[in-house]
């Protein structure tokens, strides 16, 4: 059941997603640095989707890095902690009574 409803909002998603692509087909200039050019509306949003998406995405990768970094440390120090914790178990207990 969950996969015919993820199924039927993706299928709504595409059509609404369609239906606003066919009506913002009308050419916009965009001016930039070194000239300008004319576009069709809907492929200047499309294209702001994709490099907003890929900047995101970009921005991202370095905090998964970085935290992957962090896991790596922290599960070194847990192996050097249990190898620690180990050998003390191992040592016989000794009383002073």
């Amino acid at each position: 059941m969950r996969n015919f409803i993820t199924i039927i909002i993706a299928l709504l998603i595409f059509v609404a997603s369609a239906l606003f692509f066919a009506q913002n087909d009308s050419m916009v200039m965009i001016d930039y640095f070194s000239g300008q050019v004319e576009w069709q509306l809907n492929w200047v949003m499309v294209l702001c989707i994709i490099v907003g998406f890929l900047l995101g995405v970009a921005s991202l990768f370095g905090s998964l890095m970085k935290t992957k970094f962090l896991l790596k440390q922290a599960r070194i120090k847990l192996d050097k902690h249990q190898k620690e914790l180990n050998s003390l178990r191992s040592l016989p207990l000794k009383d002073d009574y």
